[in-house]
């Protein structure tokens, strides 16, 4: 492979990777709620990934696939009953009803609503990741109190943008 493919490949699977991570690491963190083990679910679903990038054809419903099959096999190496588990079924809304297009849309909103670099960030670590509001506080150094305060306001202003649109559910979004 010269190295204009190999270029190629790099900017094709970082593009891939900036679109499909967040969603990825979000639906197995929501699984499974320990982030070491989501790390490195995610790791060994893109390190899949890479390797068969140029074979892929659908690369979303690659992805889910893959994502599936693993949390398959962390569920019976931790002998967990996978029948019990909630169907799977549902972690592929978030792959197939515009997930990204959504945050985009949201990203938006907080551009016209001027929120700050820490509102952001907690938004995107409280709503997209699933930390608690104390884990944020601490990573943030605010109190978990002024977490949630901040966080109930930057909801409350994206909805009222929002609604100011004529968008009353985020549902009407995706």
């Amino acid at each position: 492979m010269n190295q204009r493919a190999v270029r190629k490949k790099i900017e094709e699977f970082s593009q891939a990777y900036m679109e499909f991570y967040p969603v990825v690491y979000s639906s197995v963190l929501s699984r499974i709620q320990r982030r070491d083990d989501a790390d490195d679910i995610c790791q060994e679903i893109f390190i899949i990934f890479l390797d068969k990038f140029e074979t892929i054809g659908n690369k979303r419903n690659w992805l889910y696939g893959t994502m599936k099959n693993i949390l398959y096999n962390y569920y019976r190496k931790k002998n967990m009953n996978v029948d019990s588990v909630d169907n799977f079924d549902d972690v592929g809304l978030a792959f197939t009803n515009g997930f990204r297009d959504t945050r985009i849309l949201i990203a938006e909103a907080m551009e016209e609503i001027e929120c700050t670099e820490k509102d952001r960030i907690i938004l995107e670590m409280v709503a997209t990741y699933n930390y608690t509001y104390a884990h944020v506080g601490k990573a943030l150094g605010l109190s978990r109190r002024q977490v949630v305060y901040r966080y109930e306001q930057v909801v409350k202003r994206i909805q009222d943008y929002f609604s100011q649109k004529g968008i009353k559910d985020i549902g009407q979004l995706l």
